[in-house]
């Protein structure tokens, strides 16, 4: 019997707790799913409103073959055109449609240590390319350096460098100067893929897309899953070149995001400024989290500018205190898969609201007593 091939992992143990038959979603309500970084918000009203209205017709009927209005809007917000836009079913679907345009088998890619694992598992188990990593260290709070990211690059002959920013798990962000000094540095045959799923938490570092005007070397990978409260629904876009949106064009699916997620989209993209608030308060949160989490013997958070944050724990096993605080119905990330330089020491938690927030401290403090 051939071995079933390796899939990355990507936490949500939360849905073990739930039930992935969905036969009882009131378990939802025991468990505080932490391990993923969904909104603690639910969408906008204005999208639910919407959605609800028209709900038995959004369910039933085919949407916009290629997305052409959901495009339109996403280009026309950072000077695109809509032939440098294209849709997926959330970035993960679109990874998987691009890295195989972009890397073939024994090429070599750049990423940024730790990152969002899904990255390193593509390269190396389905690509079958070479990987270097590009080391964020602990003792800087892992903020990306870029001559060193640039210089690892130029070292390696990379093709392709692939960054995750805001970072996930470290929550922390390139800033502007810093993105354009890297693409300075940077050889001019590497082309920059940039992660933006946290970028609308951080209120003064603007998005990439509108790069993809002045450097053909850039892909912005923008994912509508965690700041506009849309996870369930997949919907995501990639901002690049014309040239490159016209070929993986051709591999594109038709309906390749529903159309309940295309109303959602829209909406949401409507009502921005709502979610900004939304993100405003999650900063509080967050920080009051973090200091709650500080104040434990053993347990040294990282500054973070999104909707998560990592911590040390130098006392308690990081498996030993997730296993605990699931006992407690609180389920948060161990990273060790996320870099194998984390040694079983850090651990991932999402920012939920106040009451879950208490939920994650209590259980937190008393996995690491």
């Amino acid at each position: 019997m051939a071995t079933p091939p390796k899939k990355a992992f990507h936490g949500g143990a939360s849905f073990d707790a739930i039930g992935s038959d969905f036969a009882d979603l009131s378990r939802r309500h025991d468990i505080v799913d932490a391990d993923v970084l969904d909104a603690w918000y639910e969408p906008a009203p204005e999208v639910l409103a919407t959605l609800r209205e028209h709900l038995p017709w959004l369910v039933k009927t085919s949407p916009p073959t290629h997305g052409e209005g959901l495009r339109e809007t996403i280009a026309a917000r950072h000077g695109l055109s809509v032939e440098q836009v294209i849709l997926g079913g959330g970035t993960s679907s679109l990874m998987y449609l691009a890295f195989p345009k972009l890397v073939r088998p024994g090429d070599t890619v750049a990423i940024l240590d730790p990152m969002y694992g899904e990255y390193r598992h593509i390269f190396e188990n389905v690509l079958g390319a070479k990987v270097v990593s590009c080391e964020l260290q602990e003792a800087d709070g892992f903020v990306p350096e870029p001559q060193l990211i640039a210089d690892a690059v130029r070292e390696s002959g990379a093709k392709l460098l692939v960054m995750v920013n805001p970072n996930s798990p470290t929550g922390v962000v390139m800033e502007r100067d810093d993105m354009h000094a890297l693409l300075a540095a940077l050889p001019k045959s590497t082309r920059v893929w940039i992660d933006e799923t946290y970028i609308d938490f951080v209120p003064d570092v603007p998005t990439a897309e509108g790069l993809v005007h002045k450097d053909p070397r850039v892909i912005v990978a923008k994912s509508m899953s965690k700041f506009f409260a849309l996870s369930g629904l997949r919907v995501g876009y990639l901002c690049a070149a014309a040239p490159l949106v016209a070929e993986l064009e051709v591999f594109n699916p038709p309906w390749s995001a529903g159309l309940l997620a295309q109303c959602a989209a829209m909406g949401a993209l409507r009502e921005y400024a709502w979610y900004r608030q939304r993100a405003t308060e999650t900063h509080a949160m967050r920080d009051e989290l973090m200091q709650r989490i500080g104040a434990v013997r053993g347990l040294t958070p990282f500054a973070s500018v999104t909707n998560f944050f990592l911590f040390a724990t130098d006392k308690v096993p990081a498996a030993l205190l997730v296993d605990r605080c699931r006992e407690q119905g609180v389920f948060v990330r161990d990273c060790a898969s996320l870099s194998p330089r984390f040694g079983g020491r850090f651990v991932r938690t999402a920012v939920k609201d106040r009451k879950a927030n208490e939920r994650i401290a209590a259980a937190i403090e008393a996995a690491a007593g």
